[in-house]
């Protein structure tokens, strides 16, 4: 353990609503270890909860690599819903206290995503998980960002949208208001009731959290093969993250460019339903685009960035340093 506790060790984290992923790795971005944990929003679960979350994907992380009881020297935080200089200044304390490192660094997860991404060259990242946002950069460096305003008001084509929406499209359709849906039939079993308007209980009276919510949304993608409202739903998910999408690419003056579109979280394994009208929307404003799905876990980013910061203390300035004050 000794020669293990004289090399340097870094952190990269990646935390949203639904779970928390850390990886410990060398100074070179070599992982030794991985850990997962639940949701690190603090909107939706508190401060204390989410410190939890960090510190236990770190400690997994850390044992899993052999390093039980290392303090790792830098740690970089990617943590979704970070919307105002209020969130900053409370994930910034939340972070630091959990004193997972030596030094912590806190950025968006955008920040993260697109790093896994980009490499820091130019393109644009669509995360659509629990919730929504898009982010890119440009070949001047410049950074740009746009949905992800939380729940109330936005994540539209999120996770969190598809499951609401598929629900308030079941209780109108049991109403009569609108066309009969299989999505009456499968929350019934979902919730386990003989009629729809009896899950009300769980519902409002248990408190859905936004997590169980969003967890709706893969039995509204399995349903859309045969049933026209939630192939709808699915749809329109498509059509509002493209607009996101295709917001970022305005702001960085990007539409002309070959420019790369990066697709991360859960809500794309839908499929067909939304991945397509999401193409064609894009096709539209940004028709050299090349659209993918990012198959390396953003976490990478986070730690890819905390190498970047140790090497910036040697070496020289680098774009992905500027990333972090983000």
């Amino acid at each position: 353990m000794s020669s293990l506790v004289a090399k340097t060790y870094l952190v990269g984290v990646d935390g949203g609503a639904t779970k928390t992923v850390a990886l410990v790795g060398t100074t070179n971005g070599l992982v030794l270890g991985r850990g997962e944990s639940g949701s690190s929003n603090y909107h939706n679960i508190g401060t204390g909860a989410a410190a939890r979350s960090i510190r236990e994907a770190v400690s997994q992380a850390m044992k899993r690599a052999g390093l039980a009881g290392v303090k790792p020297q830098i740690a970089v935080v990617a943590l979704a819903a970070i919307n105002s200089s209020k969130d900053w200044r409370v994930v910034n304390k939340l972070v630091h206290g959990t004193r997972i490192a030596r030094t912590s660094f806190v950025v968006h997860d955008t920040v993260a995503a697109l790093y896994t991404s980009t490499k820091g060259k130019p393109g644009i990242i669509v995360i659509s998980g629990t919730g929504s946002v898009a982010a890119g950069i440009n070949r001047t460096g410049e950074y740009a960002r746009a949905g992800g305003w939380g729940y109330l008001v936005d994540d539209e084509g999120s996770a969190y949208d598809v499951g609401r929406k598929a629900l308030k499209r079941a209780f109108r359709a049991m109403d009569g208001r609108a066309p009969p849906t299989k999505l009456v039939s499968i929350f019934k079993r979902k919730f386990k009731v003989r009629r729809l308007q009896d899950s009300q209980n769980r519902i409002y009276s248990d408190g859905m959290s936004v997590d169980e919510i969003a967890r709706l949304a893969p039995l509204v993608s399995k349903a859309a093969i045969r049933d026209k409202a939630s192939r709808e739903i699915l749809e329109d998910a498509g059509i509002r993250l493209a607009e996101i999408a295709c917001a970022v690419a305005r702001r960085l003056k990007m539409t002309d460019e070959r420019v790369q579109i990066a697709l991360v979280g859960g809500n794309f394994k839908s499929g067909r339903p939304l991945l397509q009208p999401f193409k064609a929307r894009i096709k539209l404003e940004c028709p050299r685009a090349r659209i993918a799905k990012l198959e390396v876990e953003p976490a990478r980013g986070a730690l890819a960035l905390a190498v970047s910061e140790r090497q910036k203390r040697r070496e020289n300035w680098t774009k992905a340093d500027e990333w972090l004050r983000f």
